[in-house]
C-alpha cells in the first residue's frame, strides 16, 4: 500500500496526483444540463452544459460542452465553450473551443483556430487554490 519509507500523507498525496490504472472519469453526458457545482477527487469529463464551478483532478471539456462557471483543477483540456476562470498549472485550448474569460496557468497551449478572449497570468508557485490550505 505504502511505498518504502512513504508515511501515510506522501501516498495520499502521490495517489491524487497521478492517474490511477483502470480508473475512468466522471462523465457528464451530452444531454445532460446540471445546475450546481461539481467537485471531484478524479477526473471528470464534461460533453453536457454545467451552470456551475467545476474542481477537480483533470477536466477535460469535449467539443459541444458548455460551462458557465470557473474551472480549478490540476490539468484542463477544453475543446468545448468555458465562460469563467479557469485555473491550473496545465491548460490546453484546442482549435474547436471557444472561451471567455481570464487563465490562470503554469503551462498554457492554444491550438491555432481556438477562440480566447479574456487574460492570461502564470500562477504563483505553479499550484492552484484548490491545494491551498486555509489560514488557520
Amino acid at each position: 500500500m505504502f511505498a518504502k519509507n512513504e508515511t501515510p500523507s506522501e501516498s495520499a498525496a502521490r495517489s491524487t496526483a497521478e492517474p490511477r490504472p483502470g480508473e475512468r472519469p466522471s462523465v457528464i453526458s451530452a444531454d445532460l444540463e446540471v445546475q450546481g457545482d461539481l467537485r471531484s477527487e478524479g477526473d471528470i469529463q464534461i460533453d453536457g452544459q454545467v451552470k456551475g464551478d467545476v474542481r477537480s483532478r483533470t477536466v477535460v471539456v469535449s467539443q459541444g460542452a458548455d460551462i458557465e462557471g470557473s474551472i480549478i483543477a490540476d490539468s484542463v483540456q477544453i475543446s468545448g465553450r468555458v465562460k469563467g476562470q479557469v485555473e491550473a498549472p496545465k491548460v490546453s485550448i484546442l482549435r474547436s473551443a471557444e472561451v471567455l474569460g481570464d487563465i490562470l496557468h503554469d503551462v498554457l497551449e492554444i491550438e491555432s483556430g481556438a477562440q480566447f478572449q479574456g487574460a492570461c497570468r502564470r500562477l504563483e508557485g505553479g499550484s492552484t487554490s484548490s491545494k491551498q490550505k486555509p489560514a488557520a
